[in-house]
C-alpha cells in the first residue's frame, strides 16, 4: 500500500490568459492511494474544502466563503479496479452527482529511447500516448515497479512521477510518497451507489451546458452572499461556467 502526492496544476478557463499570454492555473494537491487490488485518486485540496464547507452549511442556506481558501479544480474521485475489471468515476456539477462505471482502459504508450530525468532522486524514462482526447507525456521510474499513476494514466513498467498534456493544461508532478499504514484502507462510500449512473459523455455535456442558478433552484438551495458580492455572484450563476474537461 502506497500514498503518492501529486502537486497538480490545471486550467479551468482556457480563454483567460495573463499579460504574458500564459494560462491562469488552479493549484491543488492530489493523492493516489495504491492498495493490493484497488487504487484511488482524489483531490486532497477539494476534499478539505468540502469538509469545511459542510460545517458552514446552515439548513438549506449555503454560506459562500469570502476568503481565498483553495477549493480545488478537480472534483472527481477515481477508483481503478472497483468493481473488479472496471473503474468507477465519481463527480458532480454543483449539487448534481454522477457515477460512471466503465471497463478498465490502459493507454497505449510509446517509450522514448535514451530519455532520462531525475525526479525525487529516482531515475525516470519518458513515454508518450494519445488518450481520452489529449496527447500525454509521462515520466516513470522502474525503481518503483507499480504500473500506476495520476488519474487514468497507467500501464507503464513503473510508477508515473510526472505527467502533462501537450498543451500543458493539466500537469501532475509527484512531490512525495510514503508507505501506507496497515490500517489505512481505501474506502468507497455506499452513498455513491445512489448517484445517477451515467456515461462520461453525458457528464461532460452536462458540465459544459449547466447553468448553476437552475441547478441550485431545482434542489431548493438558496445561496447567501455578502451584499457587495451579490450582483457579481448572481451574474456568474446565470450562465454556463468555463469548462475544460480532463477527457475531451
Amino acid at each position: 500500500k502506497y500514498t503518492i502526492t501529486y502537486q497538480t496544476k490545471s486550467v479551468r478557463d482556457t480563454t483567460k490568459l495573463d499579460s504574458a499570454g500564459r494560462y491562469n492555473y488552479e493549484n491543488e494537491d492530489m493523492q493516489l492511494l495504491i492498495g493490493d487490488k484497488v487504487s484511488y485518486f482524489y483531490s486532497v485540496t477539494h476534499h478539505t474544502y468540502m469538509e469545511n464547507l459542510r460545517k458552514s452549511i446552515d439548513g438549506n442556506n449555503m454560506l459562500i466563503p469570502t476568503s481565498n481558501t483553495a477549493r480545488g479544480n478537480l472534483t472527481m474521485e477515481f477508483y481503478r479496479n472497483y468493481p473488479v475489471g472496471k473503474s468507477t468515476y465519481i463527480d458532480n456539477v454543483l449539487s448534481e452527482e454522477f457515477r460512471i462505471v466503465e471497463p478498465l482502459e490502459q493507454p497505449q504508450w510509446d517509450i522514448i529511447a535514451d530519455s532520462t530525468k531525475q525526479i525525487l532522486d529516482y531515475h525516470c524514462q519518458m513515454a508518450r500516448c494519445s488518450f481520452k482526447g489529449r496527447t500525454w507525456t509521462a515520466w516513470f521510474t522502474t525503481d518503483i515497479p507499480l504500473d500506476n499513476g495520476p488519474w487514468k494514466l497507467c500501464g507503464l513498467p513503473g510508477l508515473i512521477l510526472r505527467a502533462y498534456d501537450a498543451k500543458q493544461q493539466y500537469i501532475f508532478n509527484c512531490v512525495g510518497m510514503k508507505q501506507a499504514k496497515e490500517d489505512e484502507n481505501i474506502t468507497y462510500s455506499s452513498d455513491f451507489d445512489k448517484y445517477a449512473a451515467s456515461t462520461m459523455k453525458e457528464f461532460v455535456d452536462y458540465q459544459r451546458k449547466a447553468i448553476p442558478e437552475d441547478i441550485l433552484a431545482t434542489q431548493g438551495i438558496k445561496i447567501e452572499v455578502p451584499e457587495e458580492m451579490k450582483a457579481e455572484m448572481m451574474k456568474a450563476l446565470a450562465k454556463p461556467q468555463p469548462s475544460n474537461p480532463l477527457e475531451l
